[in-house]
């Protein structure tokens, strides 16, 4: 995750440690990227604990487990 100046995050997910193929999501600032943290399989306290580290440091990572139901809409579709 990276906090940038406008505060946007970006969150850049990789499907299995240490694949190159990254899929980044942006969302608009720390709280939502602290909600989608949540959506990852994080507790509510890890959750605020990463976003005070990514506030603190501007970037941070941590291993998480997807929900289906996000990973489904998450998913790219060929057209």
């Amino acid at each position: 995750m990276d906090l940038f100046p406008d505060g946007t995050v970006r969150l850049i997910f990789l499907p299995t440690v240490g694949q190159q193929i990254a899929s980044p999501v942006t969302v608009e600032d720390i709280y939502a990227a602290e909600f989608l943290f949540m959506k990852c399989g994080l507790t509510a306290d890890r959750a605020a604990a990463l976003r005070d580290e990514v506030k603190r440091n501007k970037a941070a990572s941590t291993v998480v487990s997807v929900d289906k139901d996000v990973a489904a809409k998450s998913r790219y579709k060929r057209p």
